[in-house]
């Protein structure tokens, strides 16, 4: 190998080639390939696929006439470094997860509750306001962060979180602080690329959740459309399930009832838009059948 770093691969490549056969490959994939330039010809390019299978190391070699700039270089780097990145964010996610189940802040299922109630909201507000440009992406993306929206209660004292009783002003003046929280744990989740917009996604729905529509929710007391969209939709769907959950504090209440208080405004005022889809889509016979469970 070492002679043949020396006759045929260009000196700018001789590092790549080295790093590439040293590093090992990612559990996630069965190869990995690089492209070298010729000594000779550096607009002529070789491929090496490396394939490890059981420590033995078997290296293929393709010789095809393309051009490898160094900018499709970076270009491809960048790419699987963003790849990486968002990758370890959704690890994150997954990983608060289990801490809020863990310190019983969410019951696992409500956990999965959550990120469907926000799914089927939000997939009803798309399809009734088209002018919105709701993509399918940000559908599934504001579902699967709409699970740690609470995070934030970490920093909450447990006897607080689980009294019994009526909460004193300043013990909600202390639940209050937990959309900060939340929003300030958000901001140090992996962020580069694609994965910025996760986590700027991720801040709203922390930090915005309890605010409502006329302005009375908090901790900014935003009105209307100030708050983010995706926001409503997670506090809407957050309310509900606080409804037919049973807590420490009060008793589950069945699906129709908890309906018609979101509706009355029994649990704070939301967007007449959000209001619409969350009626239509709490009537779906799949989400009577799961919370009826």
């Amino acid at each position: 190998m070492t002679e043949f770093l020396k006759q045929c691969v260009c000196r700018e490549d001789k590092f790549l080639v080295k790093d590439f056969l040293l590093k090992s490959i990612n559990d996630n994939f069965d190869y990995q390939d690089i492209d070298i330039r010729f000594k000779t010809n550096n607009n002529s390019c070789m491929n090496i696929n490396k394939h490890i299978n059981q420590n033995i190391m078997f290296l293929t070699f393709k010789i095809a006439n393309i051009f490898t700039t160094i900018d499709t270089r970076i270009n491809r780097s960048s790419l699987e470094q963003n790849d990486m990145i968002e990758n370890e964010f959704w690890n994150m996610i997954s990983l608060l997860e289990l801490v809020l189940a863990h310190n019983k802040l969410e019951e696992p299922q409500s956990i999965h509750n959550i990120s469907y109630f926000t799914e089927q909201i939000y997939k009803e507000v798309q399809l009734n306001y088209p002018k919105l440009n709701i993509s399918d992406e940000e559908i599934e993306n504001v579902s699967k962060l709409a699970t740690i929206h609470d995070i934030g209660k970490l920093f909450t004292p447990y006897e607080i979180l689980n009294k019994k009783g009526k909460l004193t002003k300043d013990e909600m003046d202390i639940i209050k602080k937990h959309p900060l929280n939340s929003a300030n744990m958000a901001l140090k989740l992996p962020k580069c690329g694609k994965a910025s917009k996760l986590v700027q996604y991720a801040y709203n729905i922390c930090l915005y959740h309890h605010e409502r529509y006329d302005g009375q929710g908090y901790p900014k007391g935003l009105i209307g459309d100030e708050i983010p969209l995706c926001a409503q939709v997670v506090g809407l769907a957050d309310a509900y399930d606080a409804l037919i959950s049973e807590r420490p504090y009060k008793r589950k209440i069945n699906h129709g009832e908890a309906v018609r208080m979101i509706v009355n405004g029994e649990c704070g005022s939301f967007s007449p838009k959000v209001i619409l889809s969350f009626i239509i889509a709490s009537m779906n016979k799949t989400w009577i059948e799961k919370v009826s469970k």
